[in-house]
């Protein structure tokens, strides 16, 4: 069979491919408008609340409540009267609240169309891409039939030699990263400072209102400095105190995204088997920062909204799941992305650790991320 472009086949799953991107940003966007009516229900929730108390007070009509100085022509009126008012926006918040839930309640059937089209599309595409890889290449096929897309371990079939290898190349990479960011965020930003303090000298006698925007500069600098020395103490581990419980560091890291994202829904659970548990520096170390990588990859990428983690601790084993709702992530994501990226380093690390990593997803499940390492003794 022909593998040039003429071939139907080809020109098959490139529509195929075209249909699935469409349904893809299709789904994913009304989900997206989804989560910001609800946002905006639960609003209209809380204003109907507000009126509704607010309504109460207006028309209760007991006179016990009133001063006995104060007046009391007119101001039943006036109660009924704001009552009246009160009622009409309520009822105005209630009547946009039955259409904006209407709204949501067709989107939510056509996202569940969009959802079947693209679980359609998405087997279609594997079944092409399946009789095309057949007919082309004289390699065995991998596949066992099963929908769901499976991670490959690139260990299994690389040269032992190469991971060390890559190690070296990631170190030095960091290592330049950490010296970029002393030169340009702090040496430079130092440098610049010392010429302002000159010049603060000379404006200090004669131009005052200067002195005071030269001040200024030099206090929005030191705060940027400051910023830019955390950040590079932060990557050399600094921030890890690995003399606490290693549950409290993880509930530590966590907490500190929930913070950073409130947008999205983190749902946890850190358990341990052994309470006085005295993990070696480095498992902490390295637990902490593969956690880093795993969330600051569905934040960078996934436009997930929830995102749910399960982590086991005991003397001899780590095993974490991590789950999002998000866009998911390709089969061939190593060769998509940059040999530096965090995704890389999770590999090498585990691979460093003797342990075991998957990551598989679509845009149906999101994002499965899972990995173990054993505890060995030292």
């Amino acid at each position: 069979m022909p593998t040039n472009d003429a071939n139907p086949l080809n020109i098959i799953e490139e529509a195929n491919a075209k249909t699935l991107d469409y349904f893809n940003k299709t789904y994913v966007s009304n989900l997206e408008l989804v989560q910001s009516l609800k946002t905006e229900l639960f609003e209209l929730d809380v204003q109907i609340e507000t009126l509704e108390k607010t309504r109460e007070l207006y028309t209760y009509h007991n006179d016990n409540r009133r001063n006995i100085f104060s007046p009391l022509t007119g101001e039943r009126d006036h109660s009924a009267t704001k009552g009246h008012q009160l009622e009409l926006q309520i009822q105005d918040l209630k009547d946009a609240k039955e259409r904006l839930e209407k709204r949501i309640a067709d989107l939510e059937r056509d996202i569940e169309f969009y959802k079947e089209q693209v679980s359609m599309l998405s087997k279609a595409n594997k079944c092409i891409h399946t009789v095309l890889v057949g007919s082309s290449h004289s390699e065995p096929d991998t596949t066992d039939g099963d929908d769901t897309i499976e991670f490959i371990e690139k260990e299994n079939s690389e040269p032992k030699a190469t991971h060390p290898y890559t190690m070296l190349m990631l170190e030095d990479y960091e290592n330049y990263l950490y010296a970029s960011s002393l030169d340009q965020n702090i040496k430079q930003e130092l440098i610049s400072n010392l010429n302002k303090l000159d010049v603060l000298k000379w404006l200090l006698h004669s131009d005052i209102g200067r002195a005071k925007v030269t001040l200024n500069e030099l206090h929005s600098s030191q705060q940027s400095i400051l910023d830019s020395l955390e950040n590079v103490l932060d990557r050399l581990n600094y921030n890890i105190d690995t003399k606490q419980p290693i549950w409290d560091q993880v509930n530590k890291l966590i907490g500190s995204y929930q913070s950073e994202h409130p947008e999205c829904m983190i749902d946890f659970s850190c358990d341990c088997t052994e309470h006085e548990l005295n993990l070696p520096p480095v498992i902490t170390i390295r637990l902490i920062k593969m956690l880093r990588e795993v969330f600051d990859n569905i934040f960078k990428h996934s436009n997930a909204n929830r995102v749910t983690a399960k982590i086991f601790i005991s003397s001899r084993l780590i095993d974490v799941y991590v789950n999002d709702n998000g866009v998911g992530i390709p089969e061939d994501y190593l060769e998509r992305s940059n040999w530096s990226s965090g995704l890389h380093r999770l590999h090498e690390v585990i691979y460093q650790l003797d342990g075991k990593l998957q990551i598989s997803g679509d845009l149906i499940s999101g994002t499965n991320v899972r990995f173990s390492f054993p505890i060995k003794k030292q």
